[in-house]
């Protein structure tokens, strides 16, 4: 027999779903720092950064199990490691040995602006390949992931994409991942586009797209195909897509840069110069007018006072 609800066991039904959202939060792994005894500085730094911030990552990719530790490796510029690294890395991530490395002398300019942006987007990688069963993930996907979970798409970013936008064409998949193994120019440009087209993934196909394109890797199947599944679109049609929404802003400043919208505008605001010179040379006129007449009343009025005298 079923009971009539009261006003409590509704509350505690309420309640309970919220209570269980809560029990459910992603937990992030622990870090474990290493570092020599003259980096024992920026190893304490890298202790006291709040690691709950890489929850953001596990609800983007929809890793629910974080997994054991990632080890942080900080290495000093005189290490054999760093001499044989390039200058223009100021970290990377071996997802399969759970390990990430960081170069802090190399910290400071774009994209790796702080030493918890470089550290957290790192480990976004490692927790990235986590989600997707250790499958093989293009870098763009890969890059552009951790950088939309580290950060808003702010004015900076924008800013920098719009320009990216006007001062090159369109790239397809294969030529935005050779840009990151390009020059310094060609690897900071393929950070921008990676961010910006992954967050056209968010917008276009929910917020959970990227945890359901790892979640079909890690069930075997590779990334062009778990991609295809979610999207609807093969890897070249989603650049098409990408580039079909946002070379608007290239097509506006190309037209303005055009000889013949030029001369449009400057016809235009010889016009308006012309035009507004006009409106003044007439209110002056009316001023003119106005103290004209003003000083002949006044005049008139003294003659008539004159002859009263």
């Amino acid at each position: 027999m079923a009971w009539p609800a009261t006003p409590v066991a509704v509350l505690l039904a309420l309640a309970l779903p919220a209570a269980s959202q809560q029990a459910a939060a992603p937990v992030a792994p622990p870090v474990v720092v290493e570092a020599a005894d003259p980096l024992a500085g920026v190893a304490s730094q890298v202790r006291e950064l709040d690691t709950t911030r890489l929850a953001s990552i596990m609800r983007l990719t929809g890793l629910s199990d974080a997994g054991g530790p990632i080890r942080v490796l900080i290495v000093p510029e005189d290490a054999a490691l760093a001499r044989d690294t390039p200058t223009r890395v100021a970290a990377f991530a071996d997802a399969s040995l759970d390990l990430v490395v960081l170069f802090p002398a190399r910290i400071g300019s774009y994209p790796y602006s702080s030493l918890e942006t470089v550290l957290f987007h790192e480990v976004a990688h490692v927790l990235t390949a986590r989600a997707g069963g250790g499958g093989r993930i293009p870098r763009w996907f890969n890059e552009g992931l951790a950088r939309a979970a580290e950060r808003t798409w702010g004015l900076g970013a924008r800013s920098r994409f719009t320009w990216e936008v006007i001062a090159g064409g369109r790239l397809s998949a294969t030529a935005l991942e050779g840009l990151f193994y390009g020059s310094d120019r060609d690897v900071a440009r393929a950070y921008v586009l990676s961010d910006a087209v992954v967050r056209d993934l968010l917008e276009h196909y929910g917020p959970d797209a990227p945890a359901r394109i790892l979640a079909r890797m890690a069930g075997g199947a590779p990334f062009e195909v778990a991609l295809y599944a979610v999207t609807g679109y093969p890897v070249d049609g989603v650049m098409l897509s990408f580039w079909s929404r946002h070379d608007t802003w290239k097509s506006w400043i190309s037209a303005a840069g055009h000889p013949f919208t030029q001369w449009v505008l400057i016809t235009l605001l010889a016009l308006a110069a012309i035009w507004s010179h006009r409106r003044r040379r007439q209110r002056r006129r009316l001023q003119w007018e106005l103290e004209e007449q003003a000083e002949q009343d006044e005049w008139e009025e003294h003659r008539r006072r004159y002859r009263i005298h």
